[in-house]
C-alpha cells in the first residue's frame, strides 16, 4: 500500500500562488514532481493524462461569519 503525505497550515495569498506556480512549472515538464511537504520532499510520477477535479464550498453561517474551501485533486492510475 502507497504512502499518503499531507499538508495543512496558514499560508498568505501570495505563498499559496509561489506553491502553485512552481507546481505548474513542474506539471508541464516531461518529468516527475517533487513536492516540499512538511519540511520533506516528495516526487511523484504522474502520466501525461490525469483525472482533474476541483471542488468549490461556500458558506455562510446564521452567525454572519464566511467560511469556504476550494480543493484540487489530480488521481491517475
Amino acid at each position: 500500500m502507497g504512502e499518503e503525505h499531507e499538508y495543512e497550515g496558514i499560508r498568505s495569498r501570495e505563498e499559496v500562488a509561489d506553491v502553485f506556480e512552481s507546481f505548474a512549472r513542474e506539471l508541464r515538464g516531461d518529468g516527475p514532481i517533487t513536492l516540499a511537504i512538511t519540511g520533506g520532499q516528495v516526487t511523484v510520477d504522474p502520466p501525461a493524462e490525469l483525472e482533474f477535479e476541483v471542488e468549490v464550498e461556500e458558506e455562510t453561517s446564521r452567525l454572519g461569519s464566511d467560511e469556504g474551501s476550494i480543493e484540487f485533486e489530480l488521481e491517475w492510475g
